[in-house]
């Protein structure tokens, strides 16, 4: 009857405990200024716009098959032209870098976002899977020339041949395959990378985890008159480490993609996506905000596979075209959880360190082009220096200095060896002795492929398939695709060597 009364009095809605399911998000003094984002397609897209909209108190951000800041162009006219936009740039057919620069600093200026210059200490990790023919290639290169114009640490992974999902060892899921929680096993622990990316070296992730998966209610967040219309669930969920209730800890907040909210895929993403294990044993929660569907056809209505808002949601909204701003309806709400998980009395903080060289240095991962190093964080330092060769015994020159303990080396060759030593610098410039080298071998260039993916209806509508109504075909090889239907999904290899439109149902090598 509670729900009946609120769906038709808004004003009931304005009271919070009267209709509340869920318990209220509780508060743990965190250090909020340790915030971290990350997130996959429209998460992805959303871990961005949150990311640069509230970087004073960022640390950094982790992006899989992404877009650009306010890529969709919030300044056009209507959410149709938005969308519009958002399909190119999602194809990576144009470089949307240079634009989304111009909106980030026009942002900046008029205070709609932070101060860009918060963006110069962050630490970026990028993936983008060789198979992934949704958000493609282009449409990440452009987030990486992105970042780069504003900071120097990023890590820009591209020789993993995944498709578009979400990467993690704690699924059984096919690497190569379209499952139904976008959820993949490529024997690649997303999770951990990026995380020790944006933080330096963590200890090793738990086995058994200390603590539960939390519900918690969403709709104190949103403005009672739109709860229902911004496309936020009721339900959020959270990972609490057990120490997180007595020591300080930080955030990360994991941004779920389009078809992944909660209702769709169950724990699919909280529980399965391989960040409570590494957040369990370096005192880091997790909150995992959700989305719901608003709308039924795809295209049309506003928002029926449940995205996270980066083109505007609805011409209806008042605030519809400040979706990547501080003020967008879902920016704002995931700033208030922020907010509430900062309250409360104070915990104990970290021990200082003694000044001295880094510890921990490894080189953890590579693609054809960049080598990620991680070495243990030391807040005796000020900031650290970086040295590279390309033999063991040197010359080392520096090629980086950065405030964390991460570092992306980018644009290097391909199948080539390279060293490094790492020195730690204190606030009079002081520098260290540098580390014994570590080293890392960048990888081969991907193979050259043109992977599209999507459902078969939309496939239809780009040319790529066609239809007899019933049944879905590729345009070229006639290869059976599945049902006409939007809840249909396939992955197709465009043949570039054929002088005429040819797909093939598969997979690049």
């Amino acid at each position: 009857m509670k729900r009946l009364a609120c769906a038709l009095s808004l004003s009931l809605c304005a009271v919070g405990p009267v209709w509340a399911t869920d318990p209220p998000l509780d508060a743990y003094a965190i250090d909020i200024n340790q915030t971290s984002v990350s997130g996959v397609s429209s998460g992805g897209a959303m871990a961005v716009q949150m990311h640069v909209a509230h970087s004073s108190i960022m640390r950094g951000v982790g992006v899989i098959a992404g877009v650009t800041y306010d890529c969709a162009d919030s300044g056009l006219a209507s959410v149709i032209l938005s969308k519009g936009q958002g399909f190119f740039c999602m194809d990576g057919s144009t470089d949307y870098s240079g634009a989304s620069i111009a909106r980030t600093d026009a942002a900046a200026a008029n205070s709609y976002i932070d101060n860009t210059q918060n963006l110069a200490g962050q630490n970026v990790w990028l993936f983008s899977g060789y198979n992934d023919g949704l958000v493609r290639r282009g449409a990440m290169d452009a987030v990486a020339k992105y970042y780069s114009h504003y900071l120097t640490n990023v890590f820009y992974k591209t020789n993993n041949h995944a498709p578009h999902a979400l990467l993690s060892n704690e699924t059984n899921n096919p690497c190569l395959g379209t499952n139904h929680d976008f959820i993949n096993n490529c024997s690649y622990d997303a999770a951990g990378l990026l995380l020790q990316h944006i933080y330096g070296r963590l200890d090793a992730p738990s086995t058994t985890l200390s603590a539960s998966i939390q519900k918690f209610d969403q709709r104190e967040f949103q403005d009672p008159s739109l709860v229902g219309r911004i496309s936020l669930a009721d339900t959020g969920f959270i990972y609490i480490p057990e120490a997180c209730k007595t020591a300080t800890c930080r955030v990360h907040v994991v941004f779920h993609g389009c078809l992944q909210y909660a209702n769709r895929v169950g724990n699919a993403v909280y529980e399965k996506g391989g960040y409570n294990k590494w957040a369990d044993t370096n005192k880091i929660i997790v909150l995992y905000p959700q989305t719901k569907p608003i709308g039924t056809v795809p295209g049309v209505d506003d928002n029926p596979t449940g995205c996270w808002d980066w083109w505007g949601l609805s011409e209806t909204l008042p605030r519809n075209r400040e979706f990547a701003r501080k003020t967008g309806y879902q920016i704002s709400a995931i700033r208030k959880m922020l907010d509430r998980l900062a309250q409360g009395p104070a915990h104990s903080g970290t021990s200082s360190n003694t000044f001295g060289k880094p510890g921990n240095v490894s080189a953890k991962d590579s693609s054809s082009r960049s080598i990620a190093l991680i070495w243990r964080p030391n807040n005796a330092a000020k900031t650290f220096n970086v040295y590279r060769s390309t033999t063991s015994s040197g010359p080392y020159t520096k090629i980086g200095t950065v405030s964390g303990a991460s570092f992306g080396d980018k644009n290097l060759t391909p199948n080539t060896t390279y060293y490094y030593k790492i020195s730690s610098v204190d606030a009079s410039n002081q520098e260290s002795a540098k580390t014994s080298p570590v080293h890392k071998k960048t990888m081969r260039e991907p193979p050259a492929c043109d992977p599209y993916f999507g459902d078969n209806k939309t496939l239809v509508a780009e040319g790529r398939a066609y239809t007899n109504l019933v049944a879905t075909f590729a345009v070229g090889s006639n290869k059976y695709l599945g049902a006409y239907s939007f809840d249909v999904f396939s992955e197709l290899i465009k043949d570039d060597t054929i002088p005429w439109p040819f797909y093939n149902p598969r997979y690049c090598p």
